[in-house]
């Protein structure tokens, strides 16, 4: 079974050329990656137009910043996490970069996946989704779809872990609020 996404495997000799500014290595690379770097910037922008204009940074950025790629091998996940971290760029605001560290009633990992099971088994989940800001959507787009731990989240977002947390739980209470009648 052939490799899809970021994992699709491309030749050390394409990847060594792009470094070195070779446009025909740079182009194989596009061609190849460009798909999952515009369909994953899709899920978490929401927006095709914005996902298709950041999928241009990436790249940019990538040719840029690819001499710092030290293992060949780790290109697909390194271009994901580029894609991801230009992204959240792009939403980051500074009245976002700090929330209140108070306590929202002591959430336990178990509470965490809860909520999330529940979410994951509504049949209206992309309208819900649709009703949360940019923020709240990229916190459980890269949790429940991409699969990011809190702690990765938190190192994503630039916040501790708890404030990843307290967002996440934030988001899954509005979501459960406008599935109340």
């Amino acid at each position: 079974m052939a490799t899809t996404g970021f994992a699709q495997s491309i030749s050390a000799g394409t990847i060594k050329g792009a470094q070195r500014g070779r446009q025909d290595c740079q182009r194989v690379l596009f061609e190849t990656f460009q798909p999952s770097v515009q369909r994953l910037l899709t899920g978490i922008c929401r927006d095709s137009e914005l996902a298709r204009d950041l999928t241009q940074d990436v790249f940019i950025q990538a040719f840029n910043k690819l001499a710092q790629l030290r293992d060949v091998n780790a290109f697909g996940g390194w271009l994901k996490q580029l894609s991801i971290n230009t992204a959240l760029s792009h939403f980051r605001r500074p009245q976002h970069l700090s929330v209140a560290e108070h306590d929202e009633n002591q959430l336990d990992a178990s509470d965490w996946l809860s909520q999330t099971d529940w979410l994951q088994q509504l049949d209206n989940i992309e309208q819900l989704l649709a009703t949360l800001d940019d923020h709240e959507y990229q916190l459980i787009w890269l949790y429940l779809v991409e699969g990011y731990s809190h702690d990765e989240l938190a190192a994503l977002f630039e916040v501790n872990a708890a404030t990843v947390r307290q967002r996440y739980h934030r988001a899954l209470k509005k979501l459960r609020q406008r599935t109340q009648p």
